[in-house]
């Protein structure tokens, strides 16, 4: 039986680790996927929590990253269907894992609900499934302080207020409210997801667009001409630690 932790990059997975490594098993596995679209402070992060624990991180990777999936795929990944999560991330760890392995995530009060999906994914895979931030009715206040007592710098991602620290705040499933947030904040960041958004519609001859009803060049331009719009919150804005939960190989 193996022990590992599901590290997104992210604060949650982060106090994940330092607990299991503490409290369950010394020997424990740190686990990272790289996407190869994530912000370069999410390195550091990570090297910071790997020095602080006294751990090596596993780094794995499929080799490509998002861009290179949906052309392979014949399809963009959006806020319905995030397959970059599933092919980059969910397929990866599952290749990883044997029968009799223990995954720990990093899943939060506020997310409970979640815990019952992700165990029903891993579960015919004969891996049990644990949520150490839930189990010790842990709250994500209590984490950041944790972190802050460690005297680990907060990932610059956080800083710019983002609620997670994945794919350099561009993640697919991203609603209005946060690509403005990202254009606002990082629009080298935005840019480039644009880009991807425009060329794959240009390649393939048909409208493919992360969110639901608007591009992110329509987006941007409505933005230009209404800077102090906002846009209210909806599902995809929502979005938290990827690590690897939006799939299932089977």
């Amino acid at each position: 039986m193996r022990n590992i932790v599901a590290l997104s990059g992210g604060v949650a997975s982060a106090w994940v680790a330092w607990w299991v490594v503490t409290n369950i098993d010394k020997d424990a596995i740190l686990y990272f996927n790289d996407t190869k679209w994530e912000d370069k402070d999410l390195y550091r992060f990570l090297d910071d929590i790997s020095a602080y624990l006294g751990k090596e991180i596993h780094y794995d990777t499929d080799g490509r990253d998002p861009e290179q999936v949906f052309y392979d795929q014949h399809m963009l990944a959006s806020n319905r269907v995030p397959l970059c999560s599933r092919i980059l991330k969910a397929e990866r760890l599952q290749k990883y894992i044997v029968p009799g392995d223990v995954v720990y995530f990093g899943i939060d009060l506020q997310e409970v609900h979640r815990c019952e999906r992700i165990s029903a994914i891993y579960r015919p895979l004969g891996v049990q499934t644990r949520f150490p931030m839930v189990e010790q009715q842990v709250y994500k206040p209590h984490v950041f302080q944790w972190l802050k007592d460690t005297g680990i710098e907060l990932p610059r991602m956080y800083k710019l207020g983002f609620a997670h620290n994945n794919c350099s705040g561009g993640c697919v499933r991203s609603g209005k409210k946060q690509w403005v947030h990202l254009l606002r904040t990082l629009p080298d960041v935005y840019a480039e997801r644009e880009r991807v958004e425009e060329d794959f519609m240009f390649m393939t001859g048909k409208r493919a667009t992360y969110m639901k009803d608007m591009s992110l060049k329509e987006l941007r331009e409505i933005h230009e001409l209404q800077p102090a719009l906002d846009f209210d919150l909806d599902d995809s804005d929502t979005v938290t630690e990827c690590v690897g939960i939006c799939g299932t190989m089977n």
